[in-house]
């Protein structure tokens, strides 16, 4: 049986007792404030970020770096047969393509390096069902066709009370980042082939919470045996309430829940929530 090692980077917001329990090795990006530079969830912790941002810091990120995928690689290539790299999309970050710099350094023949065309638990779901697979004793083929066959089905829906964060990071326009400031206004983004696009504006959490629920019963899906993924950057009432109305309203009662680090949380701000599902 081969053994498989599955690799990501740390926007995927993975749990950490998952990372632990399926063995996914997570290659950290790196995050600057006031001229100090962190490894996102290695030396700086999820509250002291949080607590910076609180504080007005308008930290940035770095994409890691080929150097850093090939140390994680070679090591790992000591003890494993293959490599499976999934990493957030090419259209939000140089990340990936750091990873395929390494891949064809080290070894191209054992690495697979997949663009998921996602980022936080989209991606990290991607990740979870891999490392699942690969613990499970699957074969590399059998995980990749598995994965591809997820990338164009995982959807998230992200919903923020500014979107200034991402505007200054570069991820939407002046204009579009605008919306989010008036009126109590909350944009609504969803995953349009790896990059965010604003969908829709409401008026308040209540109304967010409806259009989620309207936008999931539309799909057709039935949810009641599948696992949906929620996540906050420093949020944690409001996504107890979309929780309790995706209970109530389409019968859920497997959740994967993640508190996003610290390079989520510098694009998305300290008050944004998503959810996310397969679709099909």
């Amino acid at each position: 049986m081969e053994k498989i090692a599955i690799v990501t980077d740390s926007l995927s917001d993975i749990p950490e007792d998952l990372v632990k329990t399926y063995r996914i090795f997570i290659v950290p990006l790196t995050i600057n404030i006031d001229g100090v530079s962190y490894k996102d969830g290695v030396n700086i912790t999820k509250e002291e970020f949080y607590g910076l941002l609180k504080e007005g810091k308008m930290p940035t990120t770095t994409q890691a770096s080929p150097v850093e995928f090939m140390e994680v690689f070679k090591d790992l290539l000591k003890s494993y047969d293959y490599i499976i790299a999934i990493i957030l999309s090419s259209k939000l970050s140089g990340t990936y393509q750091s990873a395929v710099i390494a891949k064809d350094m080290v070894d191209p023949k054992r690495i697979e390096v997949i663009d998921s065309r996602h980022y936080s638990l989209g991606n990290g779901m991607l990740v979870l069902q891999a490392a699942k697979m690969a613990v499970a004793g699957a074969s590399k083929e059998e995980i990749l066709q598995r994965v591809y066959e997820l990338i164009p089905k995982i959807r998230y829906i992200m919903a923020f009370d500014s979107l200034d964060y991402l505007y200054r990071g570069g991820r939407l326009a002046k204009s579009q980042a605008f919306i989010g400031n008036i009126l109590n206004i909350k944009p609504i983004l969803m995953n349009d082939d790896g990059e965010l696009k604003i969908v829709d504006k409401v008026r308040g959490q209540k109304k967010v919470i409806r259009w989620i629920i309207d936008y999931m019963k539309n799909t057709g899906v039935d949810f009641t045996e599948r696992e949906v993924g929620l996540i906050h950057t420093d949020k944690e009432e409001f996504l107890n309430e979309i929780e309790a109305a995706l209970r109530s309203e389409l019968g859920i009662t497997k959740f994967l829940r993640s508190r996003a680090g610290c390079g989520i949380g510098t694009h998305a701000g300290p008050d944004a929530a998503g959810v996310f599902f397969e679709e099909k």
